[in-house]
């Protein structure tokens, strides 16, 4: 029996994901502000888009005028995108799951409800570290799971909440991806929970820089 390479299940099932997903989306505009927030400071940045998906969060960045390039693993998301915003560049991830640009060819870089969903986070981390110049910004948003929460999904909803035939492999808590960020070769500046009720927040979210 052939064997079958998990770099190419995976890709297959990001393509099946997307294959499921609506032409038109909720814009997530949390995580775009804190996107748009994260590279204001920076004079032209190259900005690189990890898991850019349809290219919808990419869009908006190259509309306020940033020079931006969308990478993901999915053909058919990003033949989406490429449809939708013709003037971007978007790049798909190598068989193995690495970035195809050259080392240091990004001031900054922004991975916005990514993470999460991501099997092989050490070497997604570790190649987003390697196309950042020294110094370059990293702006991560995650799904915020705060202990008040995490107390309540546990009461009432864990079933739903955790369901497994879902596509987040992971869940996030302010430590936790601080942990990560650090251990992976970034030194995380400030961390925000933004977005619904004050105690129930609904996206997390994190600043670094390549240490």
């Amino acid at each position: 029996m052939p064997r079958v390479r998990l770099t190419h299940f995976l890709v297959s099932v990001h393509d099946e994901i997307w294959a499921q997903v609506p032409a038109e989306r909720h814009l997530n505009r949390v995580a775009r502000d804190w996107a748009l927030e994260s590279v204001a400071g920076l004079q032209d940045p190259r900005v690189l888009d990890v898991g850019c998906g349809d290219g919808l969060l990419t869009g908006e960045l190259a509309k306020a005028g940033v020079r931006v390039t969308g990478v993901d693993p999915s053909a058919v998301a990003l033949e989406r995108a490429r449809a939708a915003h013709p003037g971007i560049a978007f790049a798909q991830t190598t068989d193995d799951g690495r970035l195809p640009f050259d080392d240091v060819a990004f001031d900054a870089a922004v991975c916005l409800n990514v993470l999460e969903h991501v099997a092989d986070t050490q070497l997604l981390l570790s190649e987003v570290r390697r196309v950042l110049a020294p110094g370059g910004v990293f702006a991560v948003a995650v799904p915020f799971h705060g202990r008040f929460e995490n107390v309540l999904v546990a009461l009432g909803s864990f079933e739903r909440h955790y369901d497994p035939l879902q596509p987040v492999l992971r869940f996030y808590t302010s430590k936790s991806l601080r942990l990560v960020l650090g251990s992976l070769g970034f030194e995380v500046l400030e961390q925000r929970a933004r977005g619904g009720a004050p105690l129930v927040r609904e996206t997390l979210l994190a600043r670094a820089v390549r240490s």
